[in-house]
């Protein structure tokens, strides 16, 4: 028993994490490459457009390194809404985060997350951090869910999103979309519904105002507008919008890196819902995909009761694709004050980015 413990405290240390920071910042994305299920989430183009949006999110990006070798990385934001509220965050809004491993490398996965939970609850004490919250996508959750629960984290809730494998040959994508969706891309285009990639700042403001108008109907909290423009100025993010007769109807915000193609944010006219813009932005964007040599389209999370949203998805054969939450508090106490609170500031929240 003694030997066991001593081996597994040994490999715990053959095990370092290096905060990213001006030194070593080349380094992040390179890392990320190497890395298969990574995506634009947790790109260093990603945390500086966060960090320039968002006063409230701080960044601790790690490279974990086996001796000398960087063998991956975990991304972390400290999230502060209120003064005195703090908690550490794998990914805001629940978007993937977690765990990053270069491809092909042998991991001792216990003592790993044993030295990443060292690691950050220095941090935890040191920010005074209520809880921490990792999100991790289904094929990562396996491999990690026993040391979790054995470290004292609790598992929030599953949710899901759908992901398109792509194909080289768009026509056997084309072929296989539900014959409803065919219709609809061939109904736009008969209607002169035209898609095309925005490149003008003006282009941008106008699919922002219709976002925030969606957003609004749906009693949604969009996103800052200076986000989508970091996004946008890096090239992480591009914007595909539908026009008719000049004028935009549609657009959708995508994120693209390494392997995966993320849908992210839509908005649409009503008035022009009969045209089918979002069938051909959709249909645009999975075409430019697979041009590009990616392997994946994300269609993004689904709420559960929104079964209109998830069979729009799945006419186009994206699968659903799980991600899990699991969190440990720190502090009961400001996780109470946060839970009150919180509802009131995303009211807040919502309004001033209506009324920017």
């Amino acid at each position: 028993m003694l030997r066991t413990l001593l081996t597994v405290d040994i490999m715990r240390f053959m095990y370092k994490l290096e905060l990213v920071d001006t030194q070593n910042v080349d380094l992040w994305d390179r890392m990320l490459y190497s890395c298969p299920y990574s995506t634009a989430f947790q790109t260093m183009g990603w945390r500086n457009a966060i960090v320039a949006s968002f006063k409230q999110m701080s960044p601790l990006y790690y490279l974990i390194r086996q001796g000398k070798e960087i063998i991956g990385g975990l991304p972390m934001f400290i999230f502060r809404p209120m003064p005195g509220v703090r908690m550490l965050h794998s990914m805001p809004w629940n978007l993937l985060g977690g765990l990053q491993l270069v491809d092909g490398k042998e991991v001792g996965l216990g003592p790993l997350v044993e030295e990443i939970e060292a690691t950050l609850n220095q941090v935890v004490w040191e920010q005074g951090v209520f809880e921490t919250v990792y999100v991790f996508d289904s094929d990562h959750i396996d491999l990690y869910e026993r040391k979790l629960v054995e470290l004292k984290y609790k598992k929030l809730g599953t949710q899901f999103t759908h992901l398109l494998k792509t194909n080289q040959n768009y026509e056997i994508l084309w072929n296989a979309y539900n014959k409803r969706v065919r219709g609809a891309v061939r109904k736009a285009a008969k209607k002169s519904v035209i898609v095309s990639d925005a490149q003008t700042d003006d282009e941008l403001k106008s699919f922002y105002q219709i976002y925030l108008a969606t957003q609004e109907r749906l009693n949604g909290i969009p996103k800052p507008f200076i986000l989508l423009c970091e996004l946008v100025k890096t090239g992480l993010g591009r914007i595909s919008v539908a026009k008719k007769d000049g004028q935009i109807i549609a657009g959708l915000l995508y994120l693209l890196f390494n392997r995966t193609v993320t849908l992210w944010c839509a908005g649409s006219l009503p008035e022009f819902w009969n045209l089918r813009p979002n069938n051909a932005i959709f249909d645009h964007i999975i075409r430019q995909a697979c041009q590009g040599g990616y392997d994946y389209v994300d269609f993004g999370a689904s709420p559960p009761e929104n079964q209109g949203l998830i069979k729009f998805k799945e006419e186009f054969r994206a699968k659903r694709s799980d991600f899990v939450s699991y969190a440990k508090v720190h502090s009961p106490v400001k996780k109470r004050i946060w839970e009150k609170a919180e509802p009131t500031l995303r009211k807040v929240y919502g309004w001033m980015q209506h009324h920017v």
